[in-house]
């Protein structure tokens, strides 16, 4: 069938796809094709044209769509269908399911059809939680292969990852690519909760920073990010294992801060801005009831006052749903002045 596609080179095609599956722009009763170097996108408006890239005519194959609802697949009443989740995080070829607890008994079949909705998939597990000081996931493998471990891939970052040993969030990819289009050349960047390294690397593969202080209390954490760090050949990501309330006053001071420790950030923020440079920006992230993150805000802003200082909140966003009244939402915190 001819179409309307948007041409693209092909080492940034994951990028490129998910941008135009976010924007709703991708056709996807067509199959993507290869031509030599580019990657060719079936687009459903010329608006792709916005990222950038040739639109052109080529021929591509239509595909069959199968229906992406696993409920389909199952044994079950409709009403227990309807309180099974619609969506669910996938972490490379893992994929990780919420149930209510009356419901975990169907873990297992719920695992074998998304196996058979979703082919790529390897293992399912079933996410009882966070546990421990380190809040790592209580996950139980209920479909496929036993071994958690993966390989995810977001804007051409490759990150191993366990899901199980280490906290990761795929539903941040977008605002990890925002974060390192903001960071300047030769900025000094300190990620406090690094994990496995997805803001860190990110902004080193996408960005030209001096250096990034990646730091983690997570053994395990810090052992994927060093993994990561060569996996993707960047240079300047400098993996610290420890406490990064002290650890930050062991490294120069930050043009960028990043506090991606959404249940706890606020408890760190006075010894971040205590290391910001003066015009620098802290991207802060907290999980809150939807009415009271301008109050948290706030106080914030009187913190810095009583500590000498002048902050504004450059922006703030809700990024992700966490529980019926609460969300998880970023922050980009300026320092701007002296008091």
């Amino acid at each position: 069938m001819r179409s309307t596609c948007l041409k693209a080179p092909r080492g940034e095609a994951e990028s490129i796809r998910k941008k135009l599956l976010a924007e709703g722009l991708l056709d996807i009763s067509l199959r993507i094709r290869r031509e030599g170097d580019h990657i060719l996108f079936p687009v459903l408006s010329d608006k792709a044209s916005i990222l950038g890239y040739e639109l052109v005519d080529a021929d591509l194959d239509e595909r069959e769509l199968m229906s992406s609802d696993y409920r389909t697949h199952m044994d079950a009443d409709e009403e227990v269908k309807e309180r099974l989740p619609s969506a669910f995080d996938v972490i490379g070829d893992v994929a990780i399911i919420r149930l209510e607890d009356d419901l975990t008994k169907l873990a297992s079949s719920v695992g074998e059809a998304l196996m058979r909705t979703f082919p790529r998939l390897r293992t399912v597990a079933l996410d009882k939680g966070v546990k421990g000081e380190l809040r790592v996931r209580d996950l139980q493998v209920v479909a496929g292969e036993s071994d958690t471990e993966t390989v995810h891939i977001e804007y051409g970052v490759r990150l191993i990852i366990d899901p199980a040993k280490v906290y990761f969030n795929p539903r941040l990819s977008n605002e990890r690519y925002r974060v390192a289009s903001l960071v300047r050349e030769g900025e000094t960047v300190v990620d406090m909760f690094a994990g496995a390294g997805p803001f860190s690397i990110m902004i080193a593969k996408h960005a030209s920073p001096e250096v990034v202080y990646a730091m983690d209390l997570n053994h395990d954490a810090v052992e994927y990010l060093i993994r990561n760090v060569q996996l993707n050949k960047v240079r300047n990501v400098v993996p610290l294992e420890g406490d990064a309330r002290q650890l930050i006053f062991d490294v120069p001071c930050a043009d960028r801060i990043i506090m991606n420790l959404p249940h706890s950030a606020r408890d760190f923020f006075h010894d971040a801005l205590t290391r910001l440079k003066m015009g620098g920006v802290i991207h802060f992230y907290t999980i809150c009831e939807r009415d009271d993150i301008e109050p948290i805000l706030d106080r914030l802003v009187t913190e810095a006052r009583g500590m000498g200082v002048k902050i504004t909140v450059i922006r703030s966003e809700e990024l992700k749903t966490y529980s019926p009244s609460m969300s998880v939402f970023s922050a980009d915190i300026g320092l701007v002045d002296w008091c």
